[in-house]
């Protein structure tokens, strides 16, 4: 057997899949299986967002930076398994990503988004998000497809307007991403 001691320092250095490795480790040690299985499926039934619906979804919250890091994160790859057809993220993880102070903070980014979803369907009662009582936010795998691909789409655009000059990306259709400055012309 071998034994290896680190300091706090360390494990706060060291990257989120060898902290989650140790915290399952160390709550599987002391009996606490925190991580033990994966979230179970939310009671609701969660909606899916198409790509387009996460295109207009974007321009209703472009305003608002926090909410926007909280959207995109939910194109991220989940840090844990799910049921099938749903994707699972830890709020901490959401939290230290999106720079955000509390997961209070994401849960009210989240219910803006919600609520943006709502609106744009018409449907007072549909749900984007579950939270699991353990620290995760489940949704939709389509919704994480299409949160993922906008993001693509909007990374490209911006790469390519960057890389033809400032000319390129003037009267299209190109998708604004909040918080970046446009290329002086």
């Amino acid at each position: 057997m071998v034994g290896i001691t680190l300091s706090p320092e360390q494990i706060r250095a060291a990257p989120p899949d060898v902290r989650r490795w140790l915290e399952h480790e160390i709550s599987t040690a002391l009996g606490f299986g925190l991580n033990a299985a994966a979230p179970a499926a939310p009671r609701q039934h969660l909606i899916s967002c198409s790509l387009e619906e996460a295109r207009v979804l974007l321009s209703s919250i472009a305003g608002m930076l926090p909410v926007v890091a909280v959207f995109f994160e939910l194109g991220r790859e989940p840090a844990m398994p799910a049921a099938p057809g749903l994707r699972a993220f830890r709020l901490a993880d959401m939290q230290r990503h999106a720079r955000l102070e509390s997961p209070d903070q994401i849960i009210a980014a989240l219910e803006v988004i919600n609520d943006g979803i709502r609106r744009l369907r018409g449907e007072p009662e549909a749900t984007l998000y579950a939270l699991d009582g353990q620290g995760h936010c489940i949704i939709a795998d389509g919704t994480a497809v299409s949160v993922l691909r906008l993001w693509q789409e909007i990374v490209a655009a911006r790469g390519l307007a960057s890389a033809a000059g400032p000319d390129v990306g003037e009267g299209t259709d190109a998708p604004a991403m909040p918080g970046v400055a446009t290329p002086p012309a």
